[in-house]
């Protein structure tokens, strides 16, 4: 899978997203590349601006966001405010403010669609959250 169709699969309804450098990621694993965390996480900031939200709230949201996928804590959004886009995540996605879900964890690609509405609707609910910061 390409990182830009990954994004697109799970932005969908929330944001547009593109890459500067479009990764192959062959496994899910492939998200823990340092590298990708920081494509990931800098697309989905500037994508945020560019719908209206914060500095802080864009960069929170897109730091959370390489989070979910890469398991890399961030690089430089305030802990609390990742820990918010967490709760409102979980409680979206799973009725459980402190469910969460890495997707570096899939065992392939193919997994992901056993999750796929629930994450979109936890994604969808932390970027309203992230336009409160």
């Amino acid at each position: 899978m390409r990182l830009s169709e990954l994004l697109n699969q799970l932005l969908e309804g929330t944001l547009a997203v593109s890459v500067r450098e479009d990764f192959d990621l062959p496994q899910p694993e492939a998200l823990m590349h340092p590298d990708v965390h920081s494509v990931i996480g800098d697309a989905v900031a500037e994508a945020a601006l560019e719908n209206g939200l914060s500095v802080r709230g864009a960069y929170a949201f897109g730091e959370w966001f390489s989070e979910l996928l890469s398991g890399w804590s961030t690089r430089y959004a305030n802990e609390n405010d990742i820990l918010m886009l967490d709760y409102a995540f979980g409680e979206a996605a799973y009725n459980d403010p402190k469910q969460v879900i890495r997707l570096y964890l899939l065992p392939t690609w193919g997994a992901l669609s056993e999750h796929l509405q629930q994450v979109r609707v936890g994604i969808k609910a932390a970027f309203e959250a992230a336009k409160a910061l």
